[in-house]
């Protein structure tokens, strides 16, 4: 009987370490992912700003629609990668991924507001496409609030996250 018990303790201990292994696996899988169309979003994203300051709206429209594709397929991943802590049972990792996700709604956020500005300056609405661009700036600066906090977790658990 001591036999059999033991034998089950050590197949529960064995699945339950392969079901925390796999979490961490499909998260580390979706990383590079995430950071790609991260690095993409932000560029499109700067060179959007850029061609608006330009008044090279077309182009502006263009680049901002690549950049709310770009960050919308890392909250994507991001959202999936979050299931995969959640279950996984890592509070300091599902911290991680929440931040993550966080700074991805104000990546969106700041890109309705630049998608917005840019319309109201084809509409030569220019107070109203300013205003638009002030909220774009906030929603900017919180995504790097939210980025530091991130980078602040990976500092004080350096293991967790190689």
């Amino acid at each position: 009987m001591k036999r059999i018990y033991l034998i089950a303790l050590l197949l529960l201990t064995v699945s339950v370490s392969g079901c925390i292994t796999s979490g961490n696996s499909s998260i580390n899988q979706l990383t590079p992912q995430i950071n790609d169309h991260i690095k993409k979003g932000d560029a499109y994203f700067n060179e959007s700003a850029l061609a608006a300051n330009s008044f090279k709206l077309d182009e502006a429209l263009s680049k901002c629609e690549l950049a709310e594709s770009e960050y919308s397929s890392a909250r994507s991943l991001a959202s999936e990668a979050l299931g995969h802590a959640k279950d996984a049972g890592d509070p300091i990792v599902v911290n991680y991924i929440e931040l993550l996700v966080s700074e991805l709604e104000a990546k969106l956020n700041a890109t309705y507001q630049l998608k917005n500005a840019i319309q109201m300056f084809t509409l030569n609405d220019t107070e109203s496409g300013n205003s638009n661009i002030e909220l774009a700036n906030g929603y900017m600066l919180s995504a790097k609030e939210f980025e530091r906090k991130r980078q602040e977790i990976v500092n004080k658990n350096p293991e967790r996250f190689s």
